[in-house]
C-alpha cells in the first residue's frame, strides 16, 4: 500500500467504502480522502478486494472441505450446482486443489468449510450406519452424456441393491457397452454418494473398484450385502 495514514482506521475506510459510516463520519473521510493519496490508495485496494469478493460470490465458484472418515482423510468439493469431486485418494489438500484447478480453469477453488458441512454431516451418517442415502446435489457438468447417462443410472440404485454392469448398460440402451460402463464407473468423481460401488460382474464377483476392492466390500459391508460368493472373497484377499 502507499505510504501510511493514521488519521483514519482501517475498519473506517472499508465502512466508508461499502456505505456503511454515518454521515457526519462519511462526510469528513470523503474530503480526507480528497487530500490524501494514501487513504485514497487504501480505499481503491479495498474495493477492488470487495469486488473480487463478489465475484466469488456471484460468479463460478469451486468449494471444498476435508475431514476424516473410515477411508482416511476423505475431501469433497462443490460447484453452486452440487458435489462435483469426493475422494480418499489425494495424497494432499493440495494435490486435491490442484486437481480441480485443472478441471476447473475457469473458476476459483477455495476451502468453504461452512458451505459442505452437510456433505460430511451424511457421509459420517452413512459411514456410521445411521443413514441409507444422501440429500445432496452432483453436478455432472464437464463429463461425457455417456458418463452422465452412466452415473445417473447408478445414482438410481439403492441401498444394498447391486446390479450387474450389462444391466446399467441395458438400462441407458448401449446393451452391449458393459466394458465402457465399467471405465465409466472407473473415473465417477463422486463415489459413495453415486454408488458405483453397487455395481458388480456377471458373475457377481466384486469386479474392479478404484483405489482398491476393499473399499468396495466395506461399502457394501455397511449396507448389509454379507452375500459375496467365494469367488469374490478369493479375489479381495488378494487385493489385500
Amino acid at each position: 500500500m502507499t505510504g501510511p495514514c493514521s488519521a483514519y482506521r482501517d475498519e473506517d475506510v472499508v465502512a466508508w467504502m461499502l456505505g456503511d459510516s454515518d454521515d457526519s463520519k462519511a462526510q469528513d473521510l470523503a474530503e480526507h480522502l480528497a487530500s490524501c493519496p494514501a487513504c485514497r490508495a487504501r480505499a481503491a485496494e479495498y474495493r477492488a478486494l470487495d469486488r473480487s469478493a463478489g465475484a466469488c460470490r456471484e460468479g463460478p465458484v469451486i468449494r471444498w472441505r476435508g475431514f476424516d472418515s473410515p477411508f482416511g482423510a476423505m475431501r469433497v468439493a462443490a460447484s453452486r450446482d452440487g458435489l462435483v469431486a469426493l475422494t480418499w485418494q489425494a495424497a494432499s489438500d493440495e494435490a486435491f486443489v490442484a486437481g480441480l484447478e485443472r478441471r476447473y480453469r475457469a473458476a476459483p477453488v477455495v476451502c468453504d468449510g461452512d458451505e459442505l458441512a452437510d456433505a460430511e454431516a451424511q457421509l459420517g451418517a452413512y459411514f456410521d450406519r445411521r443413514r441409507q442415502g444422501f440429500e445432496l446435489p452432483v453436478d455432472l457438468g464437464g463429463l461425457t452424456d455417456f458418463q452422465r447417462a452412466v452415473l445417473a443410472a447408478t445414482a438410481g440404485l439403492g441401498f444394498g441393491e447391486t446390479v450387474t454392469y450389462t444391466e446399467i448398460a441395458r438400462r441407458i440402451g448401449r446393451p452391449r457397452a458393459s466394458r465402457a460402463v465399467g471405465n465409466a464407473l472407473g473415473r465417477n468423481p463422486i463415489p459413495v454418494v453415486v454408488p458405483c460401488h453397487r455395481v458388480v460382474r456377471t458373475d457377481r464377483s466384486l469386479g474392479g473398484y478404484t483405489g482398491g476392492l476393499r473399499y468396495k466390500e466395506a461399502l457394501l459391508d455397511i449396507e448389509g450385502r454379507a452375500d459375496l460368493p467365494a469367488a469374490t472373497a478369493r479375489r479381495i484377499r488378494r487385493e489385500r
